[in-house]
């Protein structure tokens, strides 16, 4: 009647983690697509501020590119490091199969403690954290806050001008002079436009 409360096994509760592992990388890869969608979007947006000779609204929505940019980094390195994770609790089942129980393991402990940092991981991996330490895999979780962007206003001007170079040499070529008449007139869309300054006054705002 008490089978219930019976601890699970070090193969269930590897098994457990690397199924939650592989959903969050599933989930990860949904988000790069979705900010791939955002960017391709963005970059039109721009090319058509710089065709209309509103190069400084152009610069502004380049930071969303370097934003996104940013963010699809810290992405990859999640995917890489839940990969490496997956690995380690692989390994460590392998040496519980002769121990009679999983190992603290300071590279998972390491890694984990990496992983929180991210904010679309926090909640999850707080919550496997907390299981692996009650496993005897490692100690408690040291960090939950996230990572915040400390970089220079200069830096991230440079990081600005270089998106802008490589969006106007790429394709077909898009006049920056305000002064030029464009062969075509530029439609615009009024959701489009709408959208677009509610964008410039949040990225001005934030």
């Amino acid at each position: 009647m008490f089978g219930f409360l019976k601890k699970p096994s070090p193969e269930e509760m590897v098994k457990k983690w690397k199924r939650e592992l592989r959903k969050e990388d599933r989930g990860l890869d949904t988000q790069l697509r979705a900010i791939d969608l955002q960017e391709k979007k963005t970059i039109r947006m721009i090319k058509e501020r710089v065709k209309a000779g509103d190069k400084t609204s152009a610069k502004t929505l380049a930071k969303e590119i370097v934003n996104s940019r940013r963010a699809k980094e810290r992405i990859y390195v999640a995917k890489a490091t839940m990969n490496s994770v997956s690995m380690q609790l692989q390994s460590n089942l392998a040496m519980a199969k002769v121990a009679g129980n999983l190992a603290k393991s300071t590279d998972i402990m390491k890694m984990m403690n990496d992983l929180v940092k991210l904010p679309e991981l926090n909640k999850v991996m707080m919550a496997m954290g907390s299981e692996m330490t009650k496993a005897g895999i490692m100690e408690e979780m040291i960090s939950d806050v996230f990572d915040r962007d400390e970089d220079l206003e200069e830096e991230a001007e440079i990081e600005v001008e270089k998106i802008m170079d490589e969006i106007l040499t790429s394709g077909p070529r898009v006049s920056s002079n305000p002064l030029e008449t464009p062969a075509e007139p530029v439609k615009v869309n009024e959701k489009e436009d709408e959208e677009l300054y509610s964008r410039l006054n949040a990225l001005k705002t934030g």
